[in-house]
């Protein structure tokens, strides 16, 4: 784990197995599905049963990865992990890894309403340090944004504050690794996240 292993994964090749390359992945491609927050859906918090015990697995590139869920909160995942930041694009077989190490994992579909991305981003870099953000083709779009957490799920239409910073302060740093440190796959990222507090994220939201 975290060692570039050409025969397995040193995070540049073989990437096609999880996504390709394009942009259909991060641009909304058809300007009639530009999402309008709802302020009558409420968010909603999902739970997976992971057993204490459960040990995710890590598979090389040579194999694909398949998730049960849209949005899956553990699993089988690649042996290397993200660096913490804001990606163009990344694939779950990547962040699953970085929720394991205790981080927040922030989608949202790209054709959310982009004043509430926005809101979403500014909340979790203010955070913490351990975030990965990245577009995802969420569904169903009545709740096209999402955090994700080791075991959980939490999907909204509209950006609360208040219930984002709970839910950020009850989950994050709880995945079974506590890992802080960059991993090496970088592929598409755009901006490398930045120290709240400390790399530990000694303290959580700090100024929220």
């Amino acid at each position: 784990m975290g060692i570039k292993d050409p025969k397995c994964d040193d995070g540049k090749h073989n990437l096609e197995i999880d996504w390709l390359d394009d942009a259909e992945n991060y641009t909304c491609l058809d300007s009639k599905l530009h999402f309008i927050p709802n302020y009558k859906v409420h968010p909603i918090l999902e739970i997976d049963d992971v057993p204490p015990v459960y040990h995710a697995a890590h598979a090389c590139m040579d194999k694909p990865i398949l998730y049960d869920d849209l949005i899956p909160t553990f699993g089988t995942h690649r042996p290397l992990w993200p660096e913490w930041g804001e990606y163009m694009f990344l694939p779950k077989q990547r962040w699953l890894h970085s929720a394991e190490h205790g981080g927040i994992i922030m989608l949202y579909h790209p054709c959310a309403n982009k004043h509430e991305v926005s809101r979403l981003k500014a909340i979790v870099r203010q955070c913490l340090y351990r975030y990965v953000i990245t577009p995802y083709n969420l569904m169903p779009a009545v709740r096209p944004l999402a955090l994700v957490v080791w075991g959980k799920k939490l999907e909204m239409s509209v950006v609360s504050t208040n219930v984002v910073v709970k839910f950020i302060k009850e989950n994050a740093l709880r995945g079974p690794e506590q890992l802080s440190k960059d991993g090496q796959y970088s592929h598409g990222l755009i901006k490398h996240a930045k120290t709240v507090t400390t790399e530990d994220d000694a303290k959580l939201c700090p100024y929220l």
